[in-house]
């Protein structure tokens, strides 16, 4: 029988093998915290639904919360919220009244875990590993009184255990508290080394009330106080203020209680109207309710998800250059098969259709057509070799499927340079690229959205070689080829400006090394040569360590990181055209590309070109070709 840590030990490596295969799918939902997140764990009847906490005297549970942000946002990628207090299975741990370290505060809970418990709880159902590949969202403790500054300790301690044992995505909101608690335990964080996903609640019901009508709601108020055993009905406040409104003898959060009915009960909590669930940010003087936990979960969402969203500034101009590249290549064929030295000019026109899939469940695509032209000259010498130069303007408009996109502009010079000896080829292509980027993030906000604005200038630098040998067979031309193509992309800093949503990118840094293997024919039929080429194609460069590097802009908080978008490594290109002789000195061009069969790429394209010989019209000679 194995041992405790052979098991651990087992369990650390299959972890680690599903994150080099899926670095960003996230696989399971863990929640630690209080009423804020609690789905469930006090629940008396029904499903799992939010504030379904607590019985107050003579009351019975029901439905009038409705689902919270954890529900909401778990179910954005494919997951499941169930609360411990539902199933044993469950993995969302949170309960409501739950301190810090100390115990809960809520008057009929009885012995309940703390938030800290609740973490040694999960790590003692592992065997005291983590899941790597599971999204954590936690919550500090709004019910923590006390010595504040040690609480923050007590908890900073809990979650560095938690990432020790290979939590790596963990998201922690501020309290609306805004006291010592909330900056103590950010501070704590950053210098254990903890990367965490910092959230501004604070800044987000400020939002909301500056400007409750954008949000659908008739009020961003919270509720008035629990009333007094002493007090009557009439000296409850109006029901202008919350959802729920308070009764005799109700304590703080009555929305746990809040039946669904505007007639006063003794002993429970009413709705202050049928519909104020959805037309009033809080629930009673703590919580949100559903409208506003809808907000909470898409602001959520969008700090999870954005740093993905960003990498695609490098993935889109690394697939893009690949298009250019190949039609400099097929200008270089034709350049070589004329009859006599001299120097050559080109056009070439590319578009494409490229859309990127993020292939962990949850996280944005990014489909465009990016536009292209480049126009080039070569001079071919007589001992087969040419050397030329190019320059390619290109524009597209990559837009994400959450909201939003990005404009790509791009200026590329390009050095090549080509030879040939008999059947056995050889040419190379060095580009550098200059590109400015508009960003314009959008984050849906329950039944409104922010757009966040930046711009920023980036660098591509690519290297592409290609070779082969010819057999011909009459009219038939065909042999093997192997290529290699470099890129490296870099993108500056940049800050986005829009509102509480918005953050701050570091520099992006991509690098990419291609090797292709395949095989291409022509054929000569007359004015026309078809031609086809197909490659298999390998990623060296691992991308499931890379990340992206984003900063909070409306609060000082700890950067955080993440996984840049995770495309696959292994591909089929596909390539089918042909040439046409138009005139002595004219040859035409016209060509199909597609990638095939990479995961969360797909990419394709036609180019239209034309090539002058000015060699032919001084010679005056007619063009023949030599391969």
């Amino acid at each position: 029988m194995k041992s405790k840590s052979s098991l651990r030990i087992a369990f650390l490596a299959s972890m680690v093998f599903a994150t080099s295969a899926s670095a960003q799918t996230f696989n399971q939902f863990i929640v630690f915290g209080p009423s804020l997140l609690d789905s469930g764990y006090f629940k008396l009847s029904g499903g799992d639904l939010h504030f379904t906490a607590a019985r107050a005297a003579g009351a019975s549970m029901t439905p009038s919360g409705g689902i919270m942000n954890t529900d909401i946002l778990a179910a954005r990628f494919g997951l499941t919220d169930i609360s411990q207090g539902v199933s044993t299975t469950g993995t969302n741990y949170a309960v409501s009244g739950a301190t810090i370290s100390g115990t809960n505060t809520l008057p009929t809970a009885g012995a309940t875990p703390n938030i800290v418990q609740q973490m040694s709880n999960y790590l003692a159902s592992t065997g005291g590993v983590s899941n790597a590949n599971a999204l954590y969202l936690l919550s500090a403790g709004s019910n923590t009184t006390g010595n504040l500054v040690q609480q923050a300790g007590i908890f900073t301690n809990a979650v560095t255990a938690l990432r020790n044992a290979g939590a790596r995505y963990i998201l922690i909101p501020n309290l609306a508290r805004g006291d010592v608690l909330n900056t103590t335990i950010y501070q704590n964080l950053a210098s254990a080394g903890v990367n965490f996903i910092p959230a501004d609640q604070q800044a987000m019901i400020a939002a909301v009330r500056a400007n409750p009508a954008r949000f659908g709601l008739l009020s961003a108020a919270q509720g008035p106080a629990p009333i007094a055993p002493a007090t009557s009905f009439a000296g409850v406040i109006p029901a202008s203020s919350s959802a729920c409104q308070p009764t005799t003898g109700s304590y703080s959060g009555y929305g746990l209680y809040c039946i669904p009915s505007t007639t006063p009960v003794a002993g429970t909590a009413y709705l202050t109207s049928a519909n104020a669930l959805q037309t009033n940010l809080f629930s009673d003087n703590l919580h949100l309710s559903p409208a506003g936990q809808k907000i909470q979960a898409d602001y959520y969402y969008s700090l999870i998800v954005a740093p993905s969203q960003i990498s695609f500034l490098t993935e889109s101009t690394i697939q893009a250059r690949r298009g250019v590249t190949l039609g400099i290549q097929e200008q270089i064929d034709i350049t070589q098969r004329r009859a006599t030295p001299g120097f050559n000019v080109w056009f070439n026109g590319d578009v494409s259709s490229l859309k990127l899939n993020n292939s962990s469940p949850g996280f944005p695509g990014d489909p465009s057509t990016p536009i292209s032209g480049t126009l080039g000259g070569s001079y071919t010498f007589s001992n087969n070799a040419l050397i030329g130069a190019a320059v390619t303007l290109g524009q597209f408009d990559p837009t994400f499927t959450s909201g939003g996109g990005f404009r790509e502009q791009e200026v590329a010079a390009t050095v090549f340079g080509a030879v040939r000896a008999n059947s056995l080829w050889a040419n190379a292509i060095m580009s550098f690229g200059w590109q400015k980027y508009d960003v314009n993030r959008v984050v849906p906000l329950g039944i409104t959205f922010d757009s966040n604005t930046g711009k920023t200038h980036g660098r591509n630098f690519s290297f592409a070689a290609l070779t082969g040998y010819d057999f011909r067979q009459e009219a038939i031309t065909h042999g093997p080829v192997v290529g290699i193509e470099v890129q490296s992309v870099g993108i500056d800093a940049f800050t986005e400006t829009g509102s509480f949503t918005s953050l701050a990118f570091s520099n992006i840094g991509r690098t990419s090394t291609v090797l292709a293997l395949g095989y291409r024919a022509a054929i000569d039929y007359g004015n026309w040569r078809p031609f086809a080429q197909v490659t298999w194609n390998h990623e060296f460069d691992d991308t499931a360590n890379r990340t992206v590097t984003a900063s909070l802009t409306s609060m000082a908080a700890p950067s955080y990181t993440m996984p840049i978008v995770q495309l696959g490594r292994d591909w089929a290109s596909a390539v089918v055209g042909t040439t046409v002789t138009i005139a002595r000195d004219w040859t035409g061009l016209a060509a199909f590309n597609a990638q095939l069969g990479q995961n969360g790429t797909t990419n394709y394209g036609g180019r239209f070109g034309i090539n002058y010989a000015f060699n032919s019209a001084l010679a005056g000679l007619p063009v023949k070709a030599k391969y």
